[in-house]
């Protein structure tokens, strides 16, 4: 079931204005990929939190580097992409 999503003014206008910069071809369509992207946002932050959790928790944990942490990153943005 569809229910309206009420915008201000203001706001409305960033995202008809943002909608036409993108592509979209209304302000529905930008909202809906805003959702989306939060939606896959928090997969990727969950799953890098848990994993940052279990290599701390681990004896051989080492130092943490940037390398390390890109590396888990990565992986976590290839886990959202092949759910797509």
């Amino acid at each position: 079931m569809n229910k309206p999503v009420t915008l201000s003014p203001h706001a409305r206008a960033l995202a008809e204005k943002q909608a036409r910069a993108d592509g979209f071809e209304s302000v529905d369509a930008y909202v809906d990929a805003l959702i989306e992207q939060d939606s896959q946002d928090a997969v990727v932050s969950d799953w890098v939190r848990a994993k940052l959790e279990e290599g701390l928790q681990s004896p051989n944990t080492g130092p943490i580097t940037k390398e390390k942490i890109d590396r888990l990153v990565a992986r976590g943005l290839a886990r959202v992409s092949t759910k797509k």
